[in-house]
């Protein structure tokens, strides 16, 4: 009687790995699919501050040209 039992007892068995190996691969998937969202986030926050970081060099290059003709033309009509 034991022997008639033993199949369905392996079938659930191996449906239960399955599932637990179907559930770790599924987690596997959204894990990396939430690491990608990430990355592409980050990128696109870098890219949006070198943007400003290059502005911000450029008003400062600009700034530097205007304080050196100011105090070129201070030093000249003292």
């Amino acid at each position: 009687m034991s022997f008639a039992y033993q199949p369905k007892v392996r079938t659930m068995r191996n449906q239960f790995s399955k599932n637990l190996s179907n559930q770790k691969d599924d987690y596997r998937k959204r894990s990396q699919a939430e690491m990608q969202r990430r990355f592409v986030d980050l990128q696109f926050k870098r890219s949006e501050l070198e943007k400003q970081l290059k502005r911000v060099n450029e008003v400062l290059f600009s700034l530097g040209r205007e304080m050196e003709e100011y105090f070129a033309y201070d030093q000249f009509y003292k």
